[in-house]
């Protein structure tokens, strides 16, 4: 990955430098959260008053309260974090809690969905608990199987089941392997 995208985050421009209010900007970066100078380019998004999509996975675990206070006031269309590693958890965890105490913002307003790498290093149990997180925090879960060659086939189904209207109306995966 570092000789695709380098090794660490890095303004290039200016938000004036190429948007010429256009009313809806996309975000290709990988995580804007882990460059520098990100509270003065995410300062540049909110005051832009155009609704903008981080389409890529930003680093939960470098939210603070600092960027969480400008991140409430851009005009969010869409939201990625990831939650890959279960030995974050502890790391992880409170920072999505703390993402949807503070902002509001959910799978519907502000369209937050976390990827979810499952069967790297995860049990069923794991990953499950992760999806089930998303829940309760209304983001919505998105699951990533890591080898799928040799992935169990209850990956396949659970991937069918977060597909987002069914996991909204079936609240369990046993519920949606019973159906």
């Amino acid at each position: 990955m570092a000789s695709k995208e380098g090794k660490c985050s890095y303004k290039v421009a200016d938000l004036s430098e190429f948007w010429n209010g256009q009313k809806k900007i996309v975000l290709c970066d990988p995580n804007i959260l882990a460059c520098k100078d990100h509270m003065e380019l995410l300062e540049q998004l909110a005051e832009s008053g155009a609704k903008v999509n981080f389409n890529q996975g930003l680093d939960i675990r470098l939210i603070t309260e600092k960027n969480l206070e400008v991140l409430k006031r851009i005009k969010l269309d869409s939201i990625h974090f990831a939650f890959d590693r279960w030995q974050d958890k502890d790391l992880i965890e409170p920072k999505l809690r703390m993402f949807a105490e503070k902002t509001g913002f959910h799978r519907n307003k502000g369209k937050v969905m976390v990827y979810i790498l499952t069967n790297f290093d995860t049990t069923i149990e794991q990953d499950m608990y992760r999806i089930q997180l998303c829940r309760e925090l209304n983001f919505s879960p998105y699951p990533m199987i890591y080898d799928k060659e040799h992935a169990d086939p209850i990956y396949r189904k659970i991937q069918r089941w977060c597909s987002n209207f069914i996991f909204w109306n079936c609240p369990t995966f046993e519920e949606y392997e019973g159906r």
